[in-house]
Parts: C-alpha cells; structure tokens; sequence
C-alpha cells in the first residue's frame, strides 16, 4: 500500500510526458515557399554566425577609432627601502653632524599619464579605414549566407513536394491495381480469366504496395529535412501551400542572368572591398618609414616625491608635459619587407576577384542551360503522360472486350506509372533548377 502513492505519480508524470510527445507529433502547419524561406532565414545557425561576425567587425571599427583618441593611465607602487644613515655633513673643525634629511624607507609612487598621438605615418587612419571595409565585407558575406540558406530551404520545399507528388502517383497506382484485381477476379468467376491471369495482377499489387511504402517514407523524410532547415520541431506536419509552377514559368535571358549575376553576386563585392582594405594595409605598412609624434602630460603624486629635496615621508604633487618624437633610422630592411608584402597581399586579391567572376560565369551559364533543359523535359514528359492515359484507356477497353489480355493491362499501368514518376521528377527539377539560378544571379 506504500507504494500505491508512487505507483500513481510516475503514472500521472508518464501521462503527461506521452501527452507532450503527442502534442509535438500533432503540430501542423500550412507553408508558402516564401514563409518556408523566411522562417529558415530566422532560424539559421549560418546566419546568425554571419550577425556575429559583423558585430565583431563593428566592434573592431570601435576599437580602431579609439587609437587616435586621448588614453589616459593610472600607475601605482609601493616599496620597502632598507634602512640607511641619514644625510648629514660635517662642519670644518667641529665634531658635530648637521643632519640635511632623515632616510624614507616607505616609497610609494602614484602617476596618472595622459597621451595624446599627433602623426603616426598614416597608420591610425588607414588602420580605421580596413576595420571599416572588413565591417562592410562582413555585411555582404550575410547577403551570400542568406542566398545560400535560401536555396537550401527551396531545394527542400521542393523535394518534399515531389514526394508527395509521387506519393499521391504510386497511391493512384495502388488504386488502380486494385481495381484491375477486381475486374480480373470477376472475369476468372464468370470463367473468362485464368487463375495465372489473377496472379499476375497480384504480383503487380503486391509491387505497386512496396512501391507506395517507399513513398511514403520519403515523405516523412524530405518533412523531417525541411523542419531542420527551418528550425522547428522534426514531428511537424507541413501541408505545402505553394504549388510548381514549371508549366508556366518564363525564361530569363542568358544576357540579362549574367548582367544581374555581375551586379548583384556579393561574392564579387565583398572580393573587392578586401581588397580595398588590402590597399590601406600597404599604408599601414609603410608607417614604419614617418616619424611618430605624441604629446603626454604626467602628474605624479609621490610619498615622498624625488623632485623635492630633502625628501620627506609626505604625500607631494608635481606635473610634467612633453612632445615625444621617435623615428626608426634603421631596422634592416623590415618596413620594406612589409610594405612588399602587403603590396602582393593586393595582387592575390585582384587574382582572386578574377577566379570569383570566372566562376560565377561558369555557374550561370550552367545553371540557365539546366533551367533550359528542365524546362523542355517538363513539355517531353507532359505529352508522355497524355499518351500514356489514352493508352490505358485503349487497354482497358480492348481487354473488356477480350481483345487484351492481363499482361497488356500491366504493361500499360506501368507506363502510365513512369510517365506520370517522369513528370513529376520534371516539374520539380524545374523549380529547383530555377532556385538554383537565382543563387546564382545573387538572390535570395
């Protein structure tokens, strides 16, 4: 009976943790394309790593313009000195020590230090400027991760799509089978069919089932992709609310793809303002050959202090301002080197650009002749399945007629079951050879 109490509770937590799992299993949701594309953008981990980035490359700005303001330091120190004789002098002729200043074995040090940097060969401001285009650079690598996001959750709405396309297609399948076995059946009653003829058909079911079985876990695991991407729960029901489009969809052309391609490809323009950061290095590089200039003032509050003579065991204030020059006359050759190397750092980024726009060219024009080739399957394809229709039709009246026999049948549904898988794998193909063109223009 003392366990009645426990027996009861982990029943009641076990209810609760099965009606949660349900719960989640039960979430549904009706999903455009583009609320698919905003909700994967919201809930990107890459995005959200590109944020950080260029809150990192704002900080960055920050910290550089700081270097050309005002720093003002506090120093402080305290020492035990050993003891030691006073200071005194002796009087000529006489036997007694005049004592000038009694030894401070306690020393501490107080400074506040203020500087100021007046020249410093350029460096500061180009040092700002490349903090300010590396900021600039890092907001439009956010543009490219965002494409690259967004291709990835069209290429999964679409591949969800498909296979509830050739789901609905091998159900329609199944269906039609089944009624075959039906007629089959019927006919073998009446004595018109042989039991081989009933077999056949059942061996075809039997198939077209296992067929069906795959499609519906494909289904389950194109939803389960396209949940990851959009950062939702995996048991989330989609009912996809945007249909394909790939009878009717224009096609751009190849002059206009690659005039938006060189425009609008962030690649291309973060390429080129690192390298305009790469330029200002070269001056960063080159300070080394300027003088550098600062003014500083210090104020000392010293116990005892040592520009007061004699000293004393007592805290004392004094002040200093100076301008401060310093100038490397001779380092070997090192700010050469430097300046050398920044100078190549500019040539790899210009080489770079091209590789950039070179394979950007490449992606277009691959990506418009496979939109253009998916494009003329889905008219291949669509006649494929009105010639297959019409074929069974034929089929089927020929075998009422005891024109056809069982094997006819069959042959005609599975063509018709190909024509029908062709077209849908067209269509599809179509609208993710179209996404991937528009990643490829630079588009989200």
């Amino acid at each position: 009976m003392r366990k009645l109490p426990i027996i009861l509770a982990s029943l009641s937590i076990a209810g609760i943790m099965y009606g949660s799992v349900q719960a989640t299993a039960q979430q549904k949701m009706s999903l455009s394309i583009d609320k698919a594309v905003e909700l994967g953008l919201a809930n990107s981990k890459a995005v959200h790593a590109s944020n950080s980035k260029i809150g990192a490359a704002e900080a960055k700005v920050s910290e550089s313009n700081t270097g050309q303001l005002p720093t003002l330091t506090f120093q402080g120190g305290y020492t035990r000195l050993s003891n030691i004789e006073a200071t005194a002098f002796s009087i000529p002729g006489s036997p007694t020590k005049i004592t000038i200043a009694e030894p401070v074995l306690d020393n501490i040090v107080m400074k506040l230090s203020l500087q100021q940097p007046i020249f410093t060969g350029f460096r500061l401001a180009s040092t700002i400027k490349m903090a300010e285009l590396s900021a600039d650079a890092a907001r439009i690598d956010l543009l490219k991760d965002k494409s690259d996001v967004a291709f990835a959750v069209r290429s999964a709405y679409w591949n969800m799509y498909k296979a509830l396309e050739l789901k609905k297609v091998n159900d329609e399948n199944v269906a039609q089978v089944e009624g075959h076995l039906k007629d089959i059946q019927s006919m073998q009653r009446n004595g018109v069919a042989t039991n081989n003829d009933v077999l056949k058909i059942q061996v075809q079911l039997s198939d077209a089932k296992l067929r069906q079985i795959d499609a519906k876990n494909m289904v389950l695991l194109s939803q389960v992709s396209l949940n990851n991407y959009l950062g939702q729960p995996l048991t989330t029901e989609i009912d996809l609310a945007t249909k394909s489009k790939a009878d009717a969809r224009d096609m751009p052309t190849w002059e206009s793809s690659m005039e938006t391609a060189k425009k609008q490809r962030p690649e291309v323009q973060a390429a080129e303002i690192r390298m305009r950061a790469a330029e200002e290095n070269i001056t960063v590089a080159k300070s080394g050959w300027y003088p550098q200039i600062s003014v500083g003032a210090n104020y000392y509050f010293n116990n005892p202090n040592q520009r007061i003579f004699p000293q004393q065991a007592e805290f004392t204030g004094t002040w200093d301002v100076g301008v401060n020059l310093s100038m490397n006359l001779w380092n070997w050759g090192a700010t050469g080197y430097q300046a050398k190397q920044a100078e190549l750092q500019v040539a790899q980024s210009q080489d770079a650009i091209g590789l950039i726009k070179e394979g950007i060219n490449v992606e277009v024009t691959q990506s418009y002749l496979n939109l253009s080739q998916m494009q003329e399957k889905v008219k291949v394809a669509k006649e494929g399945v009105d010639q297959a229709q019409e074929n069974v039709r034929l089929t089927n009246e020929r075998l009422k007629n005891g024109v056809a026999i069982s094997t006819d049948v069959l042959d005609a549904d599975f063509a018709l079951l190909t024509s029908k898988t062709n077209y849908t794998n067209a269509v599809v193909d179509v609208e993710i050879a179209a996404a991937r063109l528009q990643k490829a223009l630079g588009s989200e």
